[in-house]
């Protein structure tokens, strides 16, 4: 029979390790990246295999090497793709605000929830990394862009502590930190914590910026 024939065929030619009934293409990959992040939010990066990658996606261990030939290259391809233009969006509150932390700090909380609304595995996959004991993508970030972005934002911010534009006591090495958790701690328990199933995005932002400027007291 012909159209057998030819469908042998066909399985024959099709390239080791992609699925059946798929081309390779961007289309799959960024699939595959997804499926990546999805897992390295919930679980952390350090626990998932590229086999676990697979398995979830329905593909061939083989189908994922196609694209990345390492969990280590993996890793710096969503670096490079996917959390990198998030955290350059944060950096522009800064960047187009250097003397006002009260502009700067108001945009980084609005855009931080914007992006943890937007992306479900920002804000997980954000707490994965800062509070596990292997923080795998800030690891990598280091090894490719050093320290130099920290350092001047440090500097930056006992610029304005300096000039009297900033609380003297705060900390500039606790400060960034404390303002991201303020937004993504409640971002990546939004989905998991039914106590939570009241709060929008709208009343994180509130919350937070509420804390800058006024504190807790009445």
């Amino acid at each position: 029979m012909p159209a057998q024939k030819d469908k042998e065929q066909s399985e024959k030619s099709r390239r080791p390790g992609r699925p059946r009934g798929k081309a390779a293409g961007a289309d799959n990959r960024e699939q595959l990246m997804d499926i990546a992040l999805k897992l390295f939010s919930q679980q952390g990066i350090a626990r998932v295999s590229l086999n676990a990658i697979a398995k979830e996606a329905g593909v061939t261990p083989a189908m994922l090497h196609y694209y990345f030939n390492s969990r280590e290259a993996l890793v710096d391809q969503i670096l490079e793709e996917r959390f990198m233009p998030l955290r350059n969006r944060i950096a522009t509150a800064f960047s187009e605000h250097p003397d006002d932390p009260l502009i700067s700090f108001t945009l980084m909380v609005k855009v931080l929830a914007e992006l943890a609304d937007r992306h479900a595995w920002f804000a997980p996959l954000w707490m994965q990394e800062m509070i596990g004991e292997m923080p795998i993508l800030r690891q990598h970030m280091h090894a490719r862009f050093g320290h130099d972005k920290h350092h001047k934002m440090l500097e930056t911010l006992a610029r304005w502590q300096e000039e009297g534009k900033l609380n003297r006591e705060l900390s500039p090495e606790l400060l960034i930190t404390t303002l991201i958790s303020l937004v993504l701690v409640p971002f990546s328990r939004l989905r998991t914590d039914e106590r939570l199933k009241s709060v929008t995005p709208d009343t994180i932002v509130r919350h937070a910026l509420t804390i800058m400027g006024q504190g807790i007291g009445g």
